[in-house]
């Protein structure tokens, strides 16, 4: 099993900032959702290099969570 952290870096692509977000769900490869400043919900795709979404007309990208603990399961 692969657990993942709670949060995530996410950064608008005009001004290069970036920011800490809260991820909502989480789905490696296809899609993930992520709350900005506990208040704005943004959805991003993954594109094959990072997630990327579009909220109130600006671009984010995102590499998505760290990964922090893999395990194996019981039949190993």
């Amino acid at each position: 099993m692969i657990i993942y952290s709670e949060t995530c870096k996410v950064t608008a692509v005009a001004s290069n900032k970036t920011t800490d977000a809260h991820v909502l769900t989480l789905r490696i490869g296809e899609y993930m959702s992520v709350s900005l400043n506990r208040s704005v919900k943004l959805n991003m795709t993954w594109n094959g290099r990072c997630f990327e979404g579009r909220v109130a007309g600006m671009d984010f990208e995102s590499a998505g969570p760290e990964i922090l603990n893999v395990s194996k399961g019981p039949r190993g």
